[in-house]
């Protein structure tokens, strides 16, 4: 936690002043940003809302309540229950560390779901990591994975060249960041490079992952969970790149190293929550959804937060009389997102009798954040709102109404993205969704610049930044809600 401390001391009052001024130029009113506000510290107060963890069970406390509150009705939970691996996200509680050599070696973070070690740890000799290593050269050794740069087909993958619309404050050339590498090497262990099955069951003691990243960014990263359910087996920790010649030129001299991760395994309950606000032909074999849906689970306090933009959304639909409201809502949050073997469990087959009356889809993901930059090997927040990129379906309608509502609602460094008319990268989020039930449909995300971390917190969220992404997201809905004519 100790960049998160540093970025709180130097940027709290900041973004204090930016926040209110922020809420007197969009008419938001002050008890409005208030609850916002007081729902966030609430949940960051209890650290990362992995799922069935105590963090996660608070927070589905409040959404629950809120959404009751807010005449949700139905409201059903499906029960699952899986492997919870979990160490603490704070160095000061030593729960990981390094060695090599007799040298303590800074360590960034944990490779969560690799394995654990006792307190002794496990010692044994150093060894860089090569494809063509046989599984009898990797036994008792710790391996040293260094992670290169952004491939160029990856690049090409996630490049955005052109846009429907982009906010005056912004340019083409702000996509040429570095959050894509940052992603990369997160997703490369466990996507890209597979290292996890080459590792498993491979008698290798440890790994050791030297991450082209700076102190302050690759400090709390949390991996991106396993494809298959459980764990590696082998105990792995990430170190940054101002320690990378060093740990090469010891893995080089196959010198000794300690590492030890003390982590826990547990069987743990979590749920999909489900709920209805009902429309005019609710409970009748012509009503057709709009699904508003989101995420639950995730490291950080905004990776997660969509559950309170979803509340909000709805509070605003609420105030339309039934008998005006054409669809129902159906609010779906789903706790799979950074679980093992993520999204194991395919809600929509299992709810096909829901699933198959879905007209449109809204997701909702990672609001109010500010944006977090890497320079050379300093980090921290920049001062401006993290980038906002809106995804829609290939249909004009669908992107005039987009482009209008963030017009309207004076959304800053905003981009209007439609992913099938090519050069505007890939859906990102789980605005997806709509392209694989073949719906009219819309997502929001973020350009996710401290996405990764356990470590953005309250001293990284704008009250006012959310309200203002909600309020577009609102019109989306009360417009899909409504709308008969859109076809893709």
């Amino acid at each position: 936690m100790e960049t998160r401390k540093k970025i709180f001391i130097f940027s709290f009052l900041f973004f204090f002043l930016v926040t209110t001024v922020q809420s007197k130029s969009i008419n938001h009113n002050e008890s409005e940003l208030q609850e916002i506000y007081d729902w966030h510290q609430y949940k960051d107060s209890f650290g990362p809302s992995f799922s069935g963890s105590l963090s996660w069970i608070k927070f589905m406390e409040v959404i629950e309540e809120e959404l009751r509150m807010n005449q949700v009705t139905g409201i059903r939970k499906d029960f699952f229950k899986y492997s919870r691996w979990h160490t603490s996200d704070s160095k000061s509680d030593n729960k990981w560390s390094l060695t090599i050599d007799g040298q303590i070696i800074p360590v960034s973070s944990y490779w969560a779901y690799s394995g654990r070690t006792t307190e002794k740890g496990v010692t044994g000799e150093l060894l860089l990591f090569d494809k063509n290593l046989s599984q009898e050269e990797l036994r008792g050794k710790i391996i040293v994975f260094e992670l290169e740069g952004l491939p160029e087909n990856i690049k090409k993958f996630s490049a955005i060249s052109n846009y429907e619309y982009a906010s005056e404050d912004v340019s083409a050339g702000e996509f040429l960041d570095n959050t894509s590498d940052y992603w990369y090497q997160v997703n490369y262990l466990t996507r890209f490079g597979k290292v996890d099955e080459f590792l498993k069951n491979s008698g290798a003691l440890g790994a050791v992952v030297i991450l082209d990243l700076s102190p302050g960014r690759a400090e709390g990263l949390y991996t991106f969970p396993l494809l298959r359910s459980g764990t590696i087996g082998v105990p792995g920790l990430y170190t940054d790149r101002t320690h990378s010649e060093k740990v090469r030129f010891l893995a080089r001299n196959k010198k000794e190293a300690t590492i030890r991760l003390l982590a826990e395994e547990e069987i743990t309950e979590s749920y999909f929550l489900y709920g209805f606000l009902p429309g005019k032909k609710y409970k009748t074999e012509d009503d057709r959804f709009v699904l508003l849906t989101t995420h639950t689970d995730g490291p950080n306090l905004t990776q997660d937060n969509g559950a309170f933009g979803i509340i909000k959304i709805i509070e605003k639909i609420r105030e339309i009389p039934i008998n005006q409201r054409e669809r129902s809502i159906l609010i779906l949050l789903d706790p799979e997102h950074f679980t093992p073997g993520r999204h194991s469990i395919d809600w929509f087959k299992k709810h096909s009798e829901l699933s198959s009356k879905i007209s449109s889809v809204v997701a909702v993901e990672h609001l109010g954040q500010m944006e977090f930059i890497e320079k050379n090997n300093e980090y921290g927040l920049s001062g401006k709102e993290d980038r906002t990129y809106i995804y829609s379906q290939n249909n004009q309608r669908l992107i005039d109404e987009v482009i209008t509502s963030v017009k309207n609602n004076n959304l800053r460094r905003t981009y209007v993205l439609c992913p099938d008319r090519g050069g505007q990268g890939p859906w990102a989020g789980m605005g997806n969704i709509s392209q694989k039930l073949n719906v009219p449909g819309y997502g929001i995300s973020t350009s996710m610049s401290g996405y990764w971390s356990t470590q953005p917190g309250i001293e990284s969220f704008n009250a006012s930044l959310f309200l203002k992404q909600v309020s577009v997201m609102s019109d989306l809905t009360l417009f899909l809600m409504n709308q008969n004519s859109v076809k893709l």
